[in-house]
């Protein structure tokens, strides 16, 4: 091979092992960037529970909901992955809703079993049920004030409440969520994930 010959298939090599120094460089600080946002991501979701001292158990479930076939579609239980009161199913037999000429009126009745997906003990929590148009809503608040173990899992009855309000186009929807959850040295309050798809104007 000539000296010219042997210089070209040396720049060749070089510039070749350049690319692959480049391509490593730009892998590894993509991974770097990969690793700090997911490192920046869980601080976050710690620091959220960090501020009563918990740690929520397993991934959140898909709650079974229950009850008359013209309700059925309007319900919506809030998603809250950070709650440590976990909605796990919602009866509402013996709960009606009507609406009709712009207006809605309602009379609630609802079963929840919820649990505690936490690792700290509950002094108390409260469950909210909501009926929500166009223009807003109102609601009825559950509370119980019952011990509730890591883990444990409990029924709560609540019947009786009623309300009415205005239902622009007879679009009305129903949000269940937890409100908030007592944990005696500290009070705490779930993030709410509510579909703007829904084209309703829930107020919490």
């Amino acid at each position: 091979m000539g000296r010219a010959a042997h210089g070209a298939f040396s720049r060749i090599v070089s510039l070749a092992r350049l690319w692959r120094l480049k391509l490593r460089m730009i892998a590894s600080f993509l991974c770097f960037l990969l690793l700090t946002g997911s490192f920046g991501i869980a601080q976050q979701q710690q620091h959220l529970s960090d501020a009563c001292g918990f740690i929520v158990q397993g991934d959140p479930i898909q709650p079974t909901v229950a009850g008359p076939e013209d309700i059925l579609p309007l319900v919506y239980v809030v998603k809250q992955p950070d709650s440590p009161v976990e909605i796990v199913s919602v009866d509402l037999q013996g709960m009606w809703l009507s609406v009709s000429n712009q207006q809605a009126s309602e009379q609630d009745c609802a079963n929840y079993r919820v649990r505690n997906r936490s690792d700290r003990a509950i002094q108390g929590f409260a469950i909210r049920l909501q009926v929500s148009g166009v223009g807003g809503g109102w609601d009825s608040t559950t509370n119980t004030s019952s011990l509730l173990a890591a883990g444990q899992t409990v029924d709560i009855k609540a019947c009786g409440g009623d309300g009415r309000g205005g239902a622009p186009g007879k679009h009305v929807g129903l949000f269940i969520a937890v409100r908030s959850v007592d944990f005696a040295d500290c009070y705490y309050q779930a993030s709410l994930r509510i579909p703007r798809s829904l084209d309703v104007h829930p107020v919490w």
